[in-house]
Formats: structure tokens, C-alpha cells, sequence
């Protein structure tokens, strides 16, 4: 049986749970604007999963909530307002938008320093350059962190990426390459998935397709990294990888939920933290 690495073990590694002490002498707290359209379940859930557990460490979460009917004027007017607003030191869009909302304006302006979950250009860019980067997208920061509390030396290692997309897939894939990995990225349309996963020393799964990846997808000991989230038959979380069939061939995977996600939330509130710090230093 596969070593589960749980979240809540990975975020001690990293996160200095009591910060907010660190800010007293400012005389104000770190402060996030939570953007949301409509009234989505999954990003409402979200919403509060966020505001739960980044209250308790200090950081003031305001959320803007516009209707799903909004037109461009209007969210592009209401974006402009928070981050302009000398208050705010984080900005989280949640996404998806509605299809009529473009996200171009919000990309090439949010103020880098703000731009907490590497939506816009700029740190986009940084990640594509040797070196310091910006604030890298949470949720694939939130893998690097698993493999670093794991040890994963990835200086020749194999590591298949299943997914390519601009949140997760592609800036985690840089990153891995970075860090002296070869990495193959695949898809849920690629011929021989089986094939290809199985031979990664390191599976990454970032596909929001439910339980893509059986036992046979999985090298023998392998470290399987779930970042998916999707909903079952029965209403519950599950992840892009069949947990309870992998976990008996692979030498470490992370669960659905309790795993990335857990991580990802704690790296968002490590980048409010910084974001205050750089604003206030600035």
C-alpha cells in the first residue's frame, strides 16, 4: 500500500502558521479580494474553503460577487477598482468566467505585486525566465511543494505531466524541467496513455477527467501527484486518478480530497503574506 501524503503534513513544511503576529507593527493586516461571477457551487465552495482558513492566520478575505450576466464594462470597471485600491494586497479571480467575459484587460493590468495566483502577464512571463521568478500559480507551486517534502531529487527523472493547461500543466511543466526532470506531456486524448504514464518515476494528473489514470497507468513505486477535482455519481470529491487502485502499486500518491488542494490553499495564503510584505517594503 502506497504512502498517502496528506496536505495538512505537507503545509507544516512551509507555513509559518502564527505570521500574523509578524504584522503588528504595521498597524493594518495582509487583505485578499476574492472576485467571483455567478453562483457556482464548486467556486463558491472554494470560496469558503479559502475565507476558512485564511481568516485564522491573520488575513482579512473581502469577496466581490458579480452576476453571472455582467457585461465586460461593468467587471472590467469593478477589477480596475480593487487593483487600484492601496488596501488590497491580494487579488483572487476565481475562475472559470462566463464565456462572454474576456479576461485580456485583468491579464495585461493586475499589479504583478497583487497578482497572487499568477494570472497576468507579467508573472506569467517570469516563469518562463532562469532565475527569481513572481508569484508562480498556486496550485503548481502547491506540487512542488509535495515533492520537495518528499525529497524528490528530480535531476533525471523521468516525470509524464498528463495535462497541458495554462493554470496547472504548462507553468508546472517548466518548472519540472527547471529542476533538471525530463518531462512528457500527455493528455486524456493521447494514443497510449498507458503506455507513456507508466514509465514516469513521477505521474502528475491535471485533466478534470475522473479516475483517467487505473493501476496499469502506474510504474511499480511511482509518486502519482493528483491535482484533479471532479464529482462522482454520488456527490462526492473525487480525484483524476482511481485512488483506491493506484494506491496499492504506487509508492507514494496524494489523496482527493486532502492532498494538493490542501496545499494549494496554504500556498495562497504564504503569497498574500509576501504580497503585503513586498507592497509595504515598496
Amino acid at each position: 500500500m502506497a504512502n498517502v501524503i496528506k496536505g495538512k503534513e505537507v503545509v507544516k513544511n512551509f507555513l509559518v502558521i502564527n505570521r500574523k503576529n509578524d504584522y503588528k507593527a504595521y498597524n493594518k493586516v495582509p487583505k485578499l479580494s476574492i472576485i467571483r461571477v455567478g453562483e457556482s457551487g464548486s467556486e463558491k465552495a472554494y470560496e469558503r474553503s479559502v475565507m476558512n482558513k485564511l481568516v485564522p492566520l491573520g488575513i482579512e478575505c473581502v469577496s466581490t460577487v458579480l452576476e453571472e450576466s455582467v457585461n465586460q464594462d461593468v467587471f472590467d470597471q469593478t477589477f480596475n477598482e480593487i487593483n487600484q485600491d492601496e488596501e488590497i494586497h491580494g487579488i483572487l479571480l476565481l475562475k472559470p468566467v462566463p464565456k462572454h467575459i474576456s479576461l485580456a484587460h485583468v491579464i495585461e493590468t493586475i499589479n504583478p505585486k497583487k497578482d497572487v495566483d499568477c494570472i497576468g502577464a507579467t508573472n506569467m512571463a517570469r516563469i518562463y525566465q532562469e532565475g527569481k521568478k513572481g508569484f508562480i500559480p498556486c496550485t503548481a507551486e502547491a506540487v512542488m511543494q509535495i515533492i520537495n517534502f518528499e525529497e524528490i531529487d528530480l535531476k533525471g527523472k523521468s516525470v509524464v505531466m498528463v495535462g497541458f493547461g495554462m493554470v496547472i500543466g504548462r507553468p508546472l511543466t517548466l518548472l519540472l524541467v527547471e529542476a533538471g526532470s525530463t518531462v512528457t506531456v500527455c493528455n486524456e486524448f493521447t494514443k497510449d496513455l498507458k503506455q507513456e504514464s507508466s514509465r514516469a518515476d513521477v505521474l502528475i494528473v491535471a485533466t478534470g477527467v475522473k479516475h483517467l489514470i487505473e493501476e496499469n497507468h502506474v510504474k511499480q513505486d511511482a509518486v502519482v501527484i493528483d491535482v484533479g477535482i471532479n464529482v462522482d455519481e454520488d456527490g462526492r470529491i473525487v480525484g483524476d486518478v482511481d485512488f483506491d487502485a493506484v494506491s496499492k502499486k504506487a509508492g507514494s500518491i496524494t489523496p482527493v480530497p486532502g492532498g494538493v488542494g490542501t496545499v494549494t490553499t496554504y500556498v495562497l495564503a504564504d503569497h498574500v503574506f509576501k504580497a503585503f510584505e513586498l507592497q509595504q517594503n515598496s
